[in-house]
């Protein structure tokens, strides 16, 4: 089956993939819900900020090519809709930049941590919390994780194998969506199947404890700098 590269980890000596993923996950989050009430000067810093970090790391966004089809979709449907409702051009940038904003650092935080590293980070923080069953709920976050990029990895090789049999959308697009719906739908099933029963050859079981990530004084510099941008920001405001 052919593999994007979107929402995959990729091992690689930056100082993001040396951050701890609990620290990662809770900037984003911070960073999220600042670019709800944002203006367009303050997303803009917001932004110019991840893509200095996307440098920095070197997240191959070029590499995505038709990947960020979806992404692009997504956008064009915002600013359409925020322009009607707004009618209004700064406003109509705005909401395409938070949107933009958001899927990058959602990249960021793929790109730089693995699914298994998320979880043993996050249960280790939920652990503190009672009647909580930690290492079950962030297992379930791993497989989450773990099921993205199988979406897309199940979606190109569709396209691909419709390429190559010569399919158009152009000549019955309705015909043409309903059946790339059912086939999506149907391998994706069948992938996670195919893990489903790996993990249970391998007695997998969601509520064992395993190592947990260690903190150092570098996540929390980070997440230091992250409180403080925003900090910034709603003392500007």
């Amino acid at each position: 089956m052919a593999q994007t590269l979107i929402f995959h980890y990729r091992d690689a000596n930056t100082f993001l993939h040396k951050t701890n993923p609990f620290i990662k996950l809770l900037s984003l989050l911070i960073l999220c819900t600042t670019l709800v009430i944002t203006n367009i000067v303050e997303t803009l810093i917001i932004l110019s900020i991840i893509l200095i970090i996307m440098i920095i790391t070197k997240l191959p966004i070029i590499k995505y090519g038709k990947e960020l089809t979806f992404f692009i979709f997504i956008s064009l449907i915002i600013a359409i809709s925020s322009y009607f409702s707004n009618k209004t051009t700064i406003n109509l940038i705005n909401s395409v930049l938070k949107f933009d904003s958001a899927v990058l650092l959602s990249f960021l935080l793929t790109d730089s941590s693995d699914p298994s590293d998320i979880a043993r980070s996050l249960a280790k923080a939920l652990d503190h919390i009672p009647f909580i069953n930690a290492w079950r709920i962030s297992s379930q976050i791993e497989l989450t994780l773990m099921c993205i990029p199988l979406i897309f990895d199940v979606s190109q090789s569709i396209n691909e194998a419709r390429l190559s049999r010569l399919e158009n959308i152009r000549f019955h697009p309705f015909k043409y969506v309903i059946s790339y719906s059912v086939s999506l739908i149907d391998n994706l099933l069948y992938k996670i199947d195919e893990i489903a029963f790996a993990l249970d050859s391998r007695g997998y079981d969601p509520d064992i404890e395993r190592e947990a990530i260690k903190y150092t004084i570098k996540d929390f510099i980070f997440l230091i700098c992250v409180i403080l941008i925003v900090g910034a920001i709603y003392y500007g405001r």
